[in-house]
Order: C-alpha cells, then structure tokens, then sequence
C-alpha cells in the first residue's frame, strides 16, 4: 500500500499552529454588548421624540459592529471579505435613509372631523358642536 505523504498526526491540525485566542475579547464584547442592551432599554423609555429612531439606530450599528468583528472574526478576515460587508452596510444604509426621508417628507394625514385622536379639541371631551350640551 502507499503510505500518504504526511503522517497521520498532522492531517488534523488546526491551519493556526501557535496561535491561541483568549476569552477576554469575547466577554469584554459581551459586557459592552449587555451595557448597549441596557442602554437601548433606557432611551427606549425615555421617550425622546425626534431623537429616538437615530439613537435606536446608532446603539444598533454599534452593536452589529462589535458582533461582526469580533464574533465574526471579521476583524481577522480578508481585504475581500471586508470590502463584501462594508458594501452591503453602505447600501442597507441607503435603504434606510431613503425610507426614512420618505415617512418624514409625507404631509400629515387629514384626521377626519370626529374622530377621537389625532387632533386637539377645544370642546370638554372632545365632544363636536352638536354634541354639546345645551346652555338654555
């Protein structure tokens, strides 16, 4: 029989011979990960009007970032596989901007007269004229 040209010790062999990776990138990640969940929580309730959706948006592309980096190994990667993300960030960020310049350029919906919301009423709870009751 032939004998294969390695031996049988080396055909298992990881391709990263002296390299070891440590555990603190991975729970210094998820610490920041836990503290950006918290965080998110937190201006959630807050209620910041305007400001929320780019908050909530800037808490989750650092988030995105700190899991494709290190849990991904991107940061290890090719110059290709990089180029790859950064290309499909760049036109997913496309994506939400233009729906968001959308929603917000829309004129504001007509609230029909009667209805219960969407509208301020000067009468006592928000009866229309007709409803009022009488001042004989």
């Amino acid at each position: 029989m032939a004998e294969s040209a390695l031996p049988a010790k080396d055909l298992h062999q990881p391709e990263e011979h002296g390299k070891h990776h440590s555990a603190v990138p991975y729970f210094v990640v998820w610490i920041a990960l836990l503290l950006f969940t918290a965080l998110t929580y937190l201006t959630g309730t807050a209620h910041l009007g305007k400001w929320a959706l780019a908050i909530a948006l800037g808490i989750a592309a650092a988030k995105s970032t700190l899991v494709a980096l290190i849990f991904m190994h991107l940061r290890q990667s090719s110059g290709a596989t990089r180029l790859v993300f950064v290309t499909s960030l760049v036109f997913v960020s496309l994506l939400l901007f233009f729906t968001v310049a959308d929603v917000a350029t829309r004129f504001l919906p007509a609230t029909p007269a009667g209805a219960p919301f969407g509208t301020e009423r000067s009468q006592p709870q928000g009866l229309l004229e007709h409803e009022l009751p009488s001042e004989d």
